[in-house]
């Protein structure tokens, strides 16, 4: 299945806001912020886009990248490739 492009992207940003949301959600507020996320998982799944990447830290400046990268895309260090990773 082919997917939009900016699908993901979109939906890692509405996790990071979701995720926002939460720190800053009331206890009598989180039955609603569940319900939401149940929904929005829900959501996701029904796309179909597949497993997310294998992701590791930059050791260079922490930013978080793709496992297989050869480049950090924060820093643009140059990454050593890890065992097992596809190339």
């Amino acid at each position: 299945m082919q997917t939009i492009p900016g699908v993901k992207k979109a939906i890692e940003a509405v996790d990071r806001e979701l995720a926002r949301l939460a720190a800053h959600t009331s206890t009598a507020e989180a039955p609603d912020l569940d319900a939401l996320r149940s929904s929005w998982g829900r959501l996701v799944e029904l796309l179909v886009l597949g497993p997310r990447p294998e992701r590791r830290a930059c050791p260079h400046c922490g930013s978080v990248t793709m496992l297989a990268a050869t480049r950090c895309g924060r820093c643009w260090m140059e990454l050593v490739p890890v065992q097992g990773s596809p190339a």
